[in-house]
């Protein structure tokens, strides 16, 4: 997948949101709000429902008004502008098709708004019904069409106004697990295809994950970090970012750290671990009390004789190709992720051995503000 920093140029931002704030009867939706949207890019905005989300979204349409900050788009101030004025189209998450217009009414409404020649329209909405495979319901009612064609339709009513803009609001949130998955795919290859510039806010940190050039992750009104999806996994900013972006949930446990000449130990759930390099580093100034973070891959299973960790096994969650094992040391309870064929002989209860694959991904939070010591 083309991300925007393998192409090694900075593009042009086709958006820029400037500290903006909003507040609904006195309480706070957003607050001091920033980030950058590079022309021809998808950006999604993430976070957990009433962060924010569709508020920023309003307000970068000129649906609701910001307390303070500005919006740019193109390098133009547009508090000013009226919503028609901004050349953006937004999809809602209700979609909000006309009920008593067919699929090839729905997706021609906004150019026979524009008074559009009919040979002109019909040109435009044939093409935009075979860029997304939908030529065979324009004749139908959205009444009679599935949850995935009617997202279709939404979808080819605001891919045919070209817009300089486009916000999509949890566009596919109502869609099946199967059916969310290839639409995601077409937006992205329709995004980068024909090199529109998306805004995309979603609750969910796979998708996320799949189609995001850069993520802006909120949390309680503000935008904790802005980054690429992979880094987004990698270095997440602080405790909340680790735990709602990954799942199985990462492990978190309360460790402390032991310097000496080799370098130091990490003790945790009863165990003394080779600190890694990078927490070394970070440890230097002074920290020896921290909250340690694994992600349930970097676990796997191992002698319990012999094994950095000993366990017991409390739980089996089969996830097809891998499985999620819950343990439970003396101290704390752990996840793993692990290939399911491996699970086959185990029994609840039975002694487990708990080996770190790469302690290059730890990740250490400070205890009391929950940032990530780096």
């Amino acid at each position: 997948m083309n991300r925007t920093h393998s192409i090694g140029i900075k593009r042009p931002s086709a958006l820029v949101v400037e500290n903006l704030s909003k507040r609904f009867r006195g309480k706070p939706a957003l607050d001091g709000v920033s980030f950058e949207v590079p022309k021809a890019s998808l950006t999604v905005i993430l976070g957990p429902a009433g962060t924010g989300k569709t508020t920023t979204l309003r307000l970068i349409a000129g649906l609701d008004r910001p307390d303070s900050g500005r919006v740019l788009l193109f390098g133009e101030d547009v508090g000013r502008w009226e919503p028609k004025d901004r050349n953006i189209s937004m999809i809602f998450d209700n979609l909000a098709l006309y009920p008593n217009k067919t699929g090839f009414e729905n997706i021609a409404s906004p150019l026979i708004i524009r008074r559009e020649s009919k040979q002109e329209i019909e040109k435009k909405v044939e093409e935009m019904a075979g860029i997304l495979k939908i030529s065979h319901i324009l004749k139908r009612l959205p009444r009679t069409m599935s949850g995935g064609e009617r997202q279709r339709i939404a979808l080819g009513r605001a891919l045919i106004r070209s817009p300089n803009l486009f916000l999509l609001d949890e566009p596919l949130s109502s869609l099946d697990a199967k059916l969310r998955i290839e639409l995601r795919t077409e937006l992205k290859r329709l995004q980068r295809d024909l090199g529109y510039t998306f805004v995309l806010a979603t609750p969910d940190y796979t998708e996320a994950m799949a189609i995001a050039d850069t993520v802006v992750m909120l949390h309680q009104g503000r935008a904790v970090q802005v980054a690429e999806p992979q880094e987004l996994y990698d270095k997440p900013i602080d405790r909340e970012t680790a735990c709602f972006v990954g799942a199985p949930q990462i492990n978190l446990v309360d460790a402390s750290y032991e310097p000496n000449g080799n370098g130091g130990y990490i003790k945790v759930a009863e165990a003394r671990l080779p600190a890694p390099p990078h927490l070394q580093r970070a440890f230097s100034s002074g920290v020896r009390d921290f909250e340690l973070g694994i992600r349930p891959e970097h676990l796997r299973m191992g002698d319990p004789s012999r094994a950095q960790i000993r366990s017991r096994l409390v739980d089996i969650e089969p996830l097809g190709l891998k499985s999620v094992l819950t343990v439970q040391t003396s101290a704390v309870e752990l996840r793993l992720l692990v290939k399911s064929k491996e699970t086959r002989e185990f029994s609840i209860g039975q002694n487990m051995g708990i080996e770190t694959t790469d302690s290059s991904m730890f990740l250490a939070f400070d205890r009391t503000t929950g940032r990530r010591i780096a």
